[in-house]
């Protein structure tokens, strides 16, 4: 499903002005790259959980688990879900290692070597284990007390785990990958401050990450909860936008604070998480009433890979509707960091900036943007600017 092969039309407006024909060349190359890296790493993950579903290999995992420690069934859960997780990096690592290493430093996008990229895959495998081999012997332990009525207490501890997650990851997760450290520039922390009070938002402190280790791009996020909550910038953004810029790209977060976005997106996701774990529990139900796929039973942790799949299928299925809530989220912070800055023109500026950085796909084919875009293309929010400047004047 190329872009190009799908064509693009003609460029908008609002690129025209403000990028040269090389920023449009240089973005749809590296994005048409990416594009075709996205298709690559679904196949493959799809490839994966068909494989474990379809063979013997997932009952293999199983049994090897099982031999191991066969007087303790939970650990030999934890460790069929350990050489999962560990299968899954290794078959996503050649990929992986293409997509964030290689073709970064191609297109000069990358600062990072590749001893400090693979101690940062290494970090994440370690997350991994931490994370999911809890929640999987969980679930495990959940279906064999609760066989056809574990649904509604997956869901309840599911979706508390979710929101201690996204609550813990500012103070425990991010730290692990960077240097988290409060804003050091004195007048643009007044900035903020003003921006803030004007929001009539509870903002005491903003907070800057050592980016530039790794990347060239800037960015910046919103994340947390209650007393964790904060807003956080590359300091390759404060380096390469001059203070109204960042000015802007702070109240578009403060726009997603005061839109309470990530308590709307945690919302959402418990609602999502209800239905994929009753779609999961009907296809093994299914499953193991035919004794297909080598099941022993509904409680059988080989019939992981195949819950995985109704989940990823799911997840494939919906993605066009996650992308389209999101963009609308987007919208929203964009629009309010226009009404609290008043200032299109270094919006305008961020945006330009941001784009470029990112190597952003300056004309992107409709339908990628409604399956894969997170964000409005970089026109649709440079022309927002430019009709709020318009109603302004």
């Amino acid at each position: 499903m190329s872009a190009t092969l799908m064509g693009r039309g003609p460029v908008p407006p609002e690129i025209a002005t403000h990028f040269t024909p090389q920023d449009v060349v240089r973005g749809q190359a590296y994005m048409d790259g990416r594009y075709w890296l996205f298709a690559a790493g679904t196949i493959l993950r799809l490839g994966l959980l068909l494989a474990l579903v379809l063979t013997p290999l997932s009952a293999t995992l199983r049994n090897a688990a099982v031999r191991m420690v066969p007087a303790h069934p939970a650990v030999a859960v934890a460790l069929y879900i350990a050489f999962l997780v560990t299968l899954s990096e290794l078959c996503l690592l050649p990929l992986g290692y293409y997509s964030g290493f290689v073709r970064e430093h191609a297109f000069g996008v990358s600062t990072q070597s590749l001893g400090g990229w693979l101690l940062d895959r290494g970090k994440g495998l370690l997350l991994s284990w931490v994370l999911l081999i809890p929640a999987g012997s969980l679930l495990a332990l959940l279906w064999r007390r609760y066989p056809g009525r574990w649904v509604l207490p997956a869901w309840i501890l599911g979706s508390m785990l979710l929101v201690v997650v996204v609550a813990l990851a500012p103070v425990v997760v991010d730290p692990l990958f960077n240097t988290v450290k409060p804003l050091q520039n004195p007048a643009l922390r007044q900035r903020v401050l003003a921006l803030a009070a004007r929001a009539g938002l509870p903002v005491q402190q903003v907070y800057e990450i050592d980016a530039s280790r790794r990347t060239r791009k800037g960015n910046a996020y919103f994340t947390g909860l209650g007393g964790t909550k904060r807003i956080v910038l590359y300091d390759t953004l404060i380096a390469d936008n001059d203070p109204a810029a960042v000015e802007l790209v702070l109240a578009h977060e403060m726009g997603h604070w005061k839109h309470a976005h990530i308590w709307k997106g945690l919302g959402l996701s418990v609602l999502a998480i209800g239905a994929a774990l009753w779609c999961g529990a009907r296809v093994l139900e299914w499953a193991a009433a035919w004794r297909l796929f080598l099941l022993t039973g509904v409680a059988d942790i080989a019939g992981l890979p195949l819950f995985l799949l109704v989940l990823f299928a799911l997840s494939l299925l919906t993605l066009p509707v996650q992308s389209g809530v999101s963009r609308y989220f987007e919208r929203q912070a964009d629009y309010e960091s226009l009404q609290l800055s008043r200032d299109p023109m270094a919006f305008i500026r961020s945006e330009v900036n941001l784009a470029r950085s990112n190597l952003a796909d300056l004309n992107p084919p409709r339908p990628l943007v409604w399956l894969l875009y997170s964000h409005p293309p970089t026109a649709e929010r440079i022309g927002m600017a430019e009709t709020f400047d318009k109603s302004t004047h």
